[in-house]
């Protein structure tokens, strides 16, 4: 916990959380080239004014979309990363269905990945533990899991650089910033 803590410090003054290139990269470098954005932001659908929070009570973002200064992904960072302690709730943002989901495995990035509206997905990821399955119907403010990121830690993934949560949100496939389409 005391890491937790001091890591949560650390990313208050702005130090970046990870990488979260892409999931089954075997290398950042690989990962860049994985990695799709939209150029124009599109709005959120007809009738989804704006996404939740994954996480109650941390809403502190150490490592932005498409971060200039990221450490492992100058630039391709396609998430926002909330700095959180490890077992930290992590709330569905939406109403949905889940379709996507990665373990809890040693050096693997454990997410939820929740399909929202036609063509819209939001995911967690470096989850400490998944507690919803695929085709699971989720209300907003639902347990999807809980935060995790820790350095070395199943489900954190290769690159993290301590406890967070990483937050995407696409659409058609590619990347959308999810800052704006947070609730205020």
């Amino acid at each position: 916990m005391r890491t937790a803590r001091m890591f949560v410090l650390l990313a208050a003054i702005g130090q970046p959380a990870c990488s979260s290139g892409v999931r089954t990269a075997a290398s950042p470098e690989k990962a860049e080239s994985e990695v799709r954005f939209h150029e124009k932001e599109p709005p959120l659908p007809e009738g989804i004014a704006c996404l939740d929070h994954p996480l109650e009570h941390y809403w502190h973002v150490s490592s932005k979309y498409r971060d200039p200064k990221h450490p492992f992904v100058p630039g391709k960072h396609y998430a926002l990363d909330f700095p959180a302690p490890v077992g930290t709730p992590v709330l569905a943002a939406a109403d949905g269905e889940v379709v996507a989901i990665g373990p809890v495995e040693q050096g693997k990035d454990a997410y939820v990945s929740v399909r929202f509206a036609e063509g819209w997905t939001y995911a967690v990821h470096h989850l400490s533990a998944v507690v919803s399955e695929i085709g699971q119907a989720v209300r907003r403010g639902d347990l999807l899991g809980l935060s995790g990121g820790a350095v070395g830690a199943d489900g954190s993934g290769p690159w993290t650089t301590g406890p967070h949560l990483h937050f995407s949100v696409a659409y058609e496939g590619a990347f959308v910033n999810p800052a704006p389409k947070l609730c205020p």
